[in-house]
């Protein structure tokens, strides 16, 4: 149940980061840190062994991609404030 209520607010922050300003990136990244200490319920098989019982399944990609656009997204806003000088 916590681990959907998780994905769920992870796919509705994608969404809407954007218009949260500043807060958008920072509220994807931790739902996104979220997610990768809660889905262990729907993990699935494992895709890369990275050691003897840990690996990154198919689940861990919801997470690793939420962290890869709030990286974007912050980095993207940075940049257009330098550019504005603020």
């Amino acid at each position: 149940m916590v681990a959907a209520l998780v994905l769920a607010g992870l796919v509705l922050s994608a969404g809407v980061n954007h218009d949260l300003g500043g807060w958008g990136p920072a509220l994807l990244a931790a739902l996104s840190l979220g997610w990768l200490v809660v889905n262990g319920p729907v993990e699935g098989v494992v895709l890369v062994h990275l050691s003897e019982g840990h690996g990154i399944t198919g689940a861990d990609l919801a997470g690793v991609a939420g962290l890869a656009v709030a990286v974007l997204r912050g980095a993207v806003m940075l940049r257009e404030r330098v550019r504005q000088g603020t």
